[in-house]
């Protein structure tokens, strides 16, 4: 019996990695299927020039093919992107050469796991943009994340992040059906192809295994299925686990357009910002008689 509980865990542990993995190996498809989503990058970029004021240092974590790097850096910031990821790393460096040299000089790439990565210097802004933390599926490596950016802020430096609000509806269906089906034509090949999704939602670890199908439109050749994991965080549970890390929330949206968060939201935005650790009361001096 512990044997097969192991087996399980294994095989779960297995599942979760290459849905960390497989959704970012086809970067060129990444970019394509996300090339209408450009409210975060405005939102992030809106953001620099509140928070910093003009031209400042930017880490962004899960930077990957430099969605928002690229705009960040043409505003004139100085940003560190840090990906683990491959081949999205290899195609930001490919957008980054086509850059103006001022600009392309303005991003250093770092690759990292967002639990131990090291990135130079201070940092008055750190962002995760895109669901990015959703890669972290348990307690401690959220912790192990958020310490290790508190390490690299500057004084008065915030982390600002957006993870999507559990939605009850999506996380409950059924996981047999194929939904959002989508013609559309792949950038490398040319080839017309369908994309459809479903997944299982786990509600203890609260991990969705998501699968993204793309068949070809003609049924010739094979289809392909990629997994991607995400850990749906909620929102009482979301500010206790950044509280935990040593940080309050300062500001927190329900969408890239600055509106409060409420129960129709799609996603939380956090600004974050490490907490004052309260003073020490004096100790009274005992007056000697």
């Amino acid at each position: 019996m512990a044997r097969k509980r192991d087996l399980d865990e294994q095989l779960v542990a297995e599942l979760i990695d290459a849905g960390s993995r497989e959704h970012y190996a086809d970067a060129a498809l990444y970019d394509y299927e996300y090339r209408r989503r450009r409210a975060d990058v405005t939102f992030y970029r809106e953001l620099a020039k509140r928070r910093l004021g003009g031209p400042g240092r930017i880490l962004e974590l899960g930077a990957g093919s430099g969605r928002v790097t690229i705009p960040l850096a043409r505003d004139g910031h100085e940003v560190v992107a840090v990906d683990q990821s491959r081949p999205m790393l290899a195609r930001l460096e490919s957008r980054r050469a086509k850059l103006p040299a001022a600009a392309a000089s303005r991003i250093t790439v770092v690759p990292g796991d967002l639990c131990t990565f090291t990135a130079p210097g201070k940092f008055s802004l750190a962002i995760a943009a895109f669901n990015v933390l959703e890669h972290l599926y348990t307690r401690g490596e959220l912790d192990a994340c958020l310490r290790r950016v508190a390490q690299h802020l500057a004084p008065g430096g915030a982390f600002v992040f957006d993870v999507q609000l559990p939605d009850l509806a999506w996380l409950i269906r059924d996981p047999m059906k194929r939904w959002a089906k989508t013609r559309f034509t792949d950038p490398s090949t040319g080839r017309a192809m369908f994309y459809s999704t479903n997944h299982d939602y786990d509600p203890i670890s609260q991990i969705a295994v998501i699968r993204l199908y793309y068949d070809p439109v003609d049924g010739k050749g094979p289809s392909r299925v990629v997994k991607l994991t995400q850990r749906k965080y909620f929102p009482a549970e979301l500010e206790a686990l950044v509280a935990h890390a040593g940080y309050r929330v300062s500001e927190r949206y329900g969408d890239f357009f600055w509106a409060p968060l409420d129960g129709t939201a799609e996603s939380q935005v956090l600004v974050c910002e490490p907490a004052v650790p309260a003073a020490r009361p004096r100790r009274q001096k005992r007056s000697r008689r």
